[in-house]
């Protein structure tokens, strides 16, 4: 059976609106994740080496070429306080969308350490985990998945940020 849903009923699971689910990503780190909706995440590359950008942060390992375009790679573990491995041999790169619509820079890349997977997402399978002190940079929620530890980035910061660093303004 298929219900209506009313744009005003909210788009989560709740009494009011039980079985509500969203199609998400899970982008494996080294010891977290992060969950992305699933339109978010263009394609799935394997790793290659990145050619470095001069002065970039720790967090930006460089630019790869897909598609005769210039895309920047991030490791997102520098911004919730976890060291980043060297990429392995399982090591992918999640190219996503910029929500900016930037059109100097319409992708960014994630390091994965390992290919992504889908992920369903509801009220039974996702908890809101409660900061002590201030968010980490580039987050929105730190999450459980399943019983996973996950963070929900935020893209549209990251993206402004990447852009900042690939493009300076002279």
């Amino acid at each position: 059976m298929i219900r209506e849903i009313s744009l005003d009923e909210p788009a989560v699971s709740t009494p009011k609106n039980p079985g509500i689910e969203l199609r998400g990503v899970l982008l494996p780190l080294q010891a977290t994740s992060l969950l992305l909706p699933n339109v978010t995440v263009v394609e799935v590359i394997g790793f290659r080496e990145e050619d470095p950008v001069e002065n970039a942060p720790g967090w930006l390992r460089g630019l790869v070429t897909w598609n005769q375009r210039r895309i920047p790679v991030i490791s997102f573990e520098y911004f919730v306080h976890q060291e980043a491995a060297d990429a392995g041999y399982r090591a992918r790169i999640a190219l996503c969308h910029n929500i900016t619509g930037d059109p100097r820079l319409p992708y960014i890349g994630i390091l994965c350490k390992s290919i992504p997977r889908l992920a369903r997402v509801n009220d039974q399978t996702v908890a809101e985990v409660q900061f002590q002190e201030i968010a980490p940079q580039m987050t929105l929620k730190h999450i459980i998945y399943n019983g996973e530890d996950a963070w929900i980035p935020d893209m549209e910061k990251l993206a402004d940020e990447c852009a900042k660093i690939v493009f300076p303004v002279v």
